[in-house]
């Protein structure tokens, strides 16, 4: 009892934790989910920021741009004066061209700006407004504007001028409180502001857009964020905006309190084992009299006591209950000493008929009858009194079977010859079966597809769990002329000899058509006019061909009896993919397939399953199920190709237990890698 007392408590206390356990996962994962949102809004909001700066920055330079007084110095030539004021509006450098891009004035003179190409000039003097942009030049990323110079409409001279993105830069890490940098995609800096330098940062952003890094003794946030391509005399025209915010607090924050969530989980665990083992203490103790008087009855001792018959309760019912099964048991005890005492007269009444009997008989007669009289006897002394009483005929039935000895000989033997006739019978069948059984499983074993070099970013896994019995599924994978990969799978109506010959014919006409440069529709459209022309068992085959291309990442997918593909975009992302039906082949040759073509994302990757995986039953006649399928592949963290068929097979055990089923169960599993 005590050892039940104790397996109901850890029973408990484990079920205690596994919701524990399951509240915790799906909380981090909220937390996970929330922090990846928090992220991309962060992101989001830091872009909106920068271009609101940088229309705040143009704004002003337009202003600037058009200063009086530099206009006129530039206008008379006046180098001098325009550099003076030059400096004071905050420009780098400004040149003066005409309409055909010549440089008339530039300031300084040894950096004249050569940005701009001749129709982008005439743009300029034609609209007769001040144009902006961001260009990479001088080492660093600036603001370029133009405008028509002079009073003169239409302007036949313009106005080019950079300026440095300093200020914008600064505003930006001050409303972040850290550092901001504009670097190109070689890591090159284009411009900084904060207290951090690139080369500490430069390592922490080459790893990914949203890193975190210790950088000294701290912790930092390091965001990376795409920009609109620029153009420029340097770089390829690629810029990003790379920010750093200090995260220490914040990290030291979160760690304290998964620590206090583990402490609660772990006194909250404690403390209900505690009260579940005082609690089950408390309910078994008044059984403990109860078993013992029990387990005293069991061996023999009808005199023991019975305590707790008065209570109300389940123990006082079950103290009743052995109550009942002692009284009983005497009653037993004394009816098998009845019975004893008859089965021993009967036994001395039957020997002396016995004996007058074989009074009656010849002598050989006699005598056999009384040796078999001596050995029943024989046989009766070695027995208890209580297995005696089990069988008190014991001699009148021994008399009826020697009186129908040859009778019961006679009868037997003719019922053994018939039995041995038709199991030679049943064993021919049989041997003749497995011959069939065992060609088509090798049949079978040898379509399925050997290691295969998929392209780089393709990967693909197969899975099969054959049947009890030869059912005729197959699946295979191999390259195109083109470099493309082709998947299939499929499953013939009926098992045999017949079932494993469809299954070699369909393999090997969807390889030739794949081969001649047709589509799955066709191919399958193809195989069915193959299949159907000769198909006197009147089976049909389910068939699925779906062709990825690695450059496009484009799908064309067919299916004729086949359940629909599962599509796995990210962790947790699991979605049917809808494709065209099709009925199966091998019935009607007029039938023709429809195909459906679409892009795959990058990453995903594309389940294909037969029938008899989502409809084979187990022991107690449940069905696997597409939503148990769709579960397992939901709770992946690693969605390549052999994670997903060796998870997929893992639930297949545990839905099976081990035990092979009528159908064949075929899982395919196709990655697309970025």
């Amino acid at each position: 009892m005590t050892g039940l007392r104790q397996r109901m408590t850890v029973a408990a206390a484990a079920v205690v934790l596994a919701v524990l356990v399951t509240a915790a996962v799906f909380a981090l994962l909220r937390i996970e989910s929330g922090a990846t949102r928090h992220a991309e809004d962060e992101g989001r909001m830091t872009l909106r920021l920068w271009e609101g700066l940088l229309d705040q920055s143009a704004a002003a330079a337009r202003v600037a741009v058009g200063d009086p007084r530099l206009t006129d110095a530039l206008e008379r030539g006046n180098a001098a004066t325009a550099a003076e004021r030059l400096g004071a509006l905050g420009f780098t450098a400004v040149t003066v061209v005409n309409g055909a891009g010549q440089t008339l004035l530039a300031v300084p003179a040894d950096q004249p700006i050569r940005l701009l190409d001749e129709r982008r000039i005439g743009q300029v003097l034609a609209r007769n407004d001040t144009q902006d942009g961001l260009v990479l030049t001088g080492g660093a990323a600036q603001l370029l504007l133009a405008r028509p110079l002079g009073a003169q409409r239409p302007a036949d001279r313009a106005l080019v001028a950079i300026r440095p993105l300093t200020g914008g830069l600064e505003a930006l890490a001050g409303v972040l409180g850290g550092s901001a940098f504009l670097v190109g995609s070689d890591g090159t800096l284009y411009g900084h502001a904060g207290p951090l330098a690139w080369a500490d940062v430069r390592s922490a952003a080459e790893r990914g857009e949203e890193v975190q890094a210790s950088i000294g003794a701290r912790g930092y946030g390091v965001r990376k964020l795409r920009l609109p391509k620029v153009a420029g005399t340097e770089g390829d025209g690629t810029l990003y905006l790379v920010t750093v915010r200090e995260t220490t607090l914040a990290t030291m924050a979160d760690s304290l309190l998964d620590s206090s969530a583990i402490l609660v989980v772990l006194m909250m665990l404690v403390a209900g084992t505690l009260g579940l083992d005082w609690y089950f203490r408390r309910v078994f103790t008044p059984v403990y009299a109860s078993m013992s008087a029990l387990s005293a009855l069991a061996a023999g001792d009808t005199g023991v006591a019975v305590l707790g018959a008065e209570r109300t309760d389940e123990a006082g019912q079950l103290a009743r209950t052995v109550e009942v099964f002692r009284s009983r048991s005497r009653a037993l005890r004394d009816a098998e000493e009845r019975r004893a005492r008859h089965w021993l007269r009967q036994q001395s009444f039957i020997r002396r008929q016995m004996l007058r009997l074989s009074e009656t008989l010849p002598e050989q007669g006699r005598r056999e009858l009384l040796a078999d009289l001596a050995r029943i006897e024989a046989a009766s002394e070695g027995r208890t009194p209580c297995a005696r009483t089990d069988d008190p005929g014991a001699l009148a039935v021994a008399f009826e079977v020697m009186a129908e000895r040859v009778r019961d000989q006679h009868t037997a033997l003719d019922g053994m010859v018939r039995q041995l006739q038709a199991a030679l019978d049943t064993r021919t069948e049989l041997l003749e079966l497995q011959k069939q059984f065992e060609i088509a499983r090798r049949m079978q074993a040898a379509i399925l597809p050997s290691d295969l070099t998929t392209p780089p970013d393709l990967e693909a896994s197969g899975l099969m769990r054959p049947a009890a019995e030869f059912d005729g599924s197959f699946y295979d994978f191999f390259l195109t002329a083109d470099g493309s990969l082709a998947v299939l799978i499929g499953q013939v109506s009926g098992g045999g000899l017949a079932a494993g010959f469809m299954t070699v014919t369909a393999r090997a006409a969807l390889r030739t058509l794949a081969a001649a440069g047709l589509g799955p529709a066709a191919c399958l459209t193809g195989a069915n006019r193959l299949l159907a022309a000769d198909n006197a068992a009147g089976l049909s085959i389910g068939l699925a061909m779906g062709i990825v291309s690695p450059r496009s990442r484009r799908l064309v997918f067919a299916a004729a009896g086949v359940p629909e593909p599962f599509l796995l975009r990210r962790f947790g992302d699991v979605v049917d993919l809808p494709v065209a039906a099709n009925p199966p082949l091998g019935l009607d040759p007029a039938m023709t397939a429809v195909e459906t073509a679409l892009d795959l994302p990058v990453p995903s990757t594309l389940v294909l399953c037969n029938g008899g995986l989502l409809d084979g039953e187990n022991r107690f006649g449940v069905a696997f199920g597409r939503a148990r399928l769709t579960g397992i592949l939901g709770n992946l963290d690693d969605l390549s190709a052999a994670s997903v068929t060796a998870a997929v097979s893992a639930g297949l055990a545990e839905h099976g237990g081990g035990a092979a089923m009528a159908v064949d169960r075929l899982c395919v599993a196709l990655r697309v890698r970025a």
